[in-house]
């Protein structure tokens, strides 16, 4: 059911969704109602799906594995993370950086991938101490690993993280510590926080995907279930933002929100959208790259 009388109009004329996975498509494992008809009329229809995640742990293989496993099949390219937002900056201002990293094996080697130098140890010598300390969603952390960041950002290294959320959903009803939680921890620490974050609500992913493909802000929907990165990215990339009711914000929180944080759309389920795509012709020049 949508909860709001805007005209979906402008909904129907999207070629790209940009979707969160967790609580807006799926929880854990369990894919919600109407997930795999919504992804199957995008593709009748000529428009696409671009999966797009803070969740920093996982590699987009691992990604394309889980998604098979709950029966989506999504080629690699169609994934942006926020670890791939973050190298596409680091790129920017520092290609081949030293990095100490607080995060798991698959960010590790996604970033030596890229052409980055990893330290494993603290150092004093200024021809081997990192140009930047990264936080990412670390299910691998150790107090050791948080010793070593906090020594390097007490001595002044540029801080960056891959994204802000402070717990990472599971089952129904728990969550973990993510990487805001951990932010808070260096700040307690050290009095530091990031100078830069790559995730949501930083609309770097969604930028990133429009200039890829060439779209306008009107081609381009981000669906997902948080207001404070989901929605908050989506109206700092000025596309239309979607609210699904699946994950963690509810109606009282959006009715808490200020206008101009509110979303364009807010829907009980990803179902709800299927089925006003459903009753929609094809985008005029929809296309699916």
């Amino acid at each position: 059911m949508q909860r709001n009388a805007k005209s979906t109009a402008a909904l129907r004329k999207v070629k790209y969704f940009l979707l969160d996975m967790d609580g807006t498509i799926y929880l854990d494992t369990t894919l919600f109602d109407g997930t795999l008809e919504f992804l199957d009329i995008l593709k009748q229809q000529g428009r696409r799906a671009i999966y797009i995640t803070n969740n920093s742990s996982k590699s987009v293989k691992e990604y394309v594995k889980k998604l098979h496993n709950i029966g989506i099949e999504v080629p690699a390219e169609d994934f942006c993370t926020s670890a791939q937002a973050l190298v596409y900056n680091l790129d920017k201002v520092k290609p081949g950086a030293r990095i100490y990293l607080v995060g798991t094996p698959p960010l590790a080697d996604y970033l030596r991938e890229c052409g980055f130098t990893l330290l494993d140890d603290y150092t004093d010598d200024p021809a081997l101490r990192p140009d930047y300390v990264v936080l990412g969603f670390d299910t691998t952390v150790t107090y050791e690993k948080l010793r070593i960041a906090c020594d390097y950002l007490t001595d002044g290294v540029e801080f960056w993280a891959t994204h802000p959320d402070m717990v990472c959903p599971m089952r129904p009803g728990h969550s973990v510590p993510d990487a805001g939680a951990f932010m808070l921890l260096f700040e307690g620490a050290t009095g530091r926080r990031p100078s830069f974050v790559a995730g949501k609500p930083n609309p770097c992913m969604i930028q990133m995907c429009m200039d890829k493909y060439g779209l306008k802000p009107d081609e381009v929907a981000v669906v997902g279930d948080r207001l404070n990165t989901d929605i908050l990215s989506a109206k700092n990339a000025g596309v239309i933002s979607v609210c699904v009711l699946t994950g963690e914000a509810t109606l009282a929180d959006i009715d808490a929100t200020p206008k101009e944080r509110k979303p364009d759309y807010v829907f009980d389920s990803i179902k709800d959208i299927y089925e006003i795509l459903k009753a929609a012709r094809r985008p005029r020049g929809g296309r699916h790259a």
